[in-house]
């Protein structure tokens, strides 16, 4: 590599969507969304899934004690593919639907979603499924915009991504709300109509953002010629637990915390470049 070569790859994808826009319009839902309360009926549209190669992955959860992810109840999942959103009442289902848990523990098919290895660890806690290949999409902002997002030691909130990608306002007033309830119970005046389109609203973004972030990093890789390795932007969980994609020489997955990049030490991306 020349040595006058800069360290980080330019930001040339952050003209094209113009990092650090004010002038924010609400997000708004424009994907079909269809509210499943029942397992076979859940089964039915979720089979279709099986063809989609990335879909749009969020979880509405009541926290446990101390706020853990691992004691927490799960009330909804959200999956986004194409035009259309699928907001499954988990608290309506006595079992798991077969095909969901076939999608999340498919290596085949990419979760995108922002705060992921919290979904992971509700997902095994409440259903024991070790989901494979997710990627977030506050990791891959700042891998796509490393010069812009450099002072960022966390990964980017699902709002930050939205206003910074997609030019919008995300509304997440009501991500603490009684989803404990589930999206049937109108109990005291609850509108679950609202909570309903919120959750539409978040996997529709998942998967709109990780289009666009998708797009630069390949951008990016092309003009710069920068090696971007698949343990960057995808893990899977393992009861839980964030693991890398790799695995040891006795061919065990080798363990790794999401919760901060390894590969982004003291402000700077290590053995970003070829």
């Amino acid at each position: 590599m020349d040595s006058q070569e800069p360290r980080f790859a330019p930001d040339s994808a952050a003209i094209r969507i113009n990092l650090g826009s004010t002038d924010l319009a609400p997000l708004e839902l424009t994907f079909k969304a269809f509210l499943l309360t029942d397992v076979e009926e859940a089964n039915k549209h979720l089979d279709s899934i099986q063809s989609h190669s990335v879909v749009g992955l969020d979880t509405e959860y009541k926290t446990g004690s101390g706020n853990q992810p691992r004691e927490a109840k799960l009330c909804v999942v959200q999956i986004a593919i194409e035009r259309r959103v699928y907001v499954l009442d988990m608290t309506a289902m006595q079992t798991c639907p077969e095909d969901l848990r076939r999608i999340l523990e498919d290596p085949t098919i990419v979760k995108c979603g922002a705060g992921l290895n919290s979904d992971a660890q509700v997902l095994w806690t409440a259903l024991h499924v070790n989901a494979r290949s997710f990627r977030d999409i506050g990791h891959m902002a700042r891998i796509a915009f490393p010069i812009y997002y450099r002072k960022h030691a966390n990964p980017l909130s699902m709002q930050r991504c939205v206003g910074d990608i997609l030019h919008r306002v995300m509304d997440k007033t009501d991500q603490k709300a009684d989803w404990h309830l589930g999206l049937t119970d109108t109990t005291g005046g609850r509108d679950v109509q609202k909570l309903f389109r919120y959750a539409a609203l978040d996997a529709q973004a998942s998967l709109e953002v990780y289009r666009v972030l998708d797009d630069c990093l390949l951008e990016t890789a092309m003009q710069r010629k920068v090696y971007i390795p698949g343990e960057w932007l995808t893990y899977d969980c393992v009861e839980g637990k964030a693991m890398r994609i790799a695995t040891d020489i006795n061919d065990k997955y080798v363990e790794w915390s999401c919760n901060i990049c390894p590969w982004f030490v003291s402000g700077v991306f290590s053995n970003f470049w070829r």
